[in-house]
């Protein structure tokens, strides 16, 4: 049996109403670095010290760097919000025409949305966009720690292909870079 709290998030309902993805404008960028900051905190805090926590977050989700991110032509910020309130974004980074590839630089959804399809609507949100711009190939790199983010993007389509140094402060980690293909995404789904 399921509970009521499951069934609403299921149908994108949750105990304030209904939640919309949006492309993130300008305006957003104070709410987006203060949410973003919190969940990397509570994501990252119990494998990084908290000095490299506070430089990277320092460095990373001000509100400046947030606006840039925001106003970048060659990305896209999205927004999953419910009454205005950010419960989920992602960013995705495209690359030159020529390489037909873009990076899933971001995707956060707050702990009391995980397991509610709204990571799932996220991505899809992502991939249309590179899809429109072009794209074939979309990459990313995870926390080799993070092992819910990794069974997401395997169940999602990613492949992993290798690993990669990511620096949280003076903390190099190691991160898996995993890729999925569009074309074979498109490919396998039904019309």
């Amino acid at each position: 049996m399921t509970s009521p709290k499951f069934n609403q998030a299921l149908a994108g309902i949750g105990l304030m109403g209904s939640f919309v993805i949006r492309r993130a404008c300008q305006s957003d960028a104070v709410a987006l670095s203060k949410f973003a900051a919190r969940l990397f905190r509570a994501t990252y805090s119990s494998n990084t010290a908290a000095a490299d926590l506070d430089a990277y977050i320092y460095k990373n989700f001000n509100r400046e760097r947030q606006e840039a991110e925001i106003v970048d032509l060659s990305a896209a910020v999205f927004l999953a919000t419910i009454d205005d309130l950010i419960i989920g974004f992602a960013q995705v980074v495209v690359g030159s025409t020529e390489s037909r590839s873009a990076l899933l630089n971001r995707i956060y959804i707050d702990a009391e949305w995980r397991g509610s399809g709204l990571a799932n609507d996220l991505l899809d949100t992502v991939v249309s966009e590179s899809a429109q711009r072009g794209v074939t190939r979309l990459e990313l790199t995870v926390f080799e720690r993070n092992a819910r983010a990794i069974a997401f993007y395997k169940r999602a389509g990613f492949a992993a292909t290798g690993s990669t140094t990511f620096a949280v402060g003076e903390d190099l980690q190691t991160d898996v870079v995993m890729e999925m293909d569009l074309e074979a995404r498109f490919k396998r789904r039904p019309t």
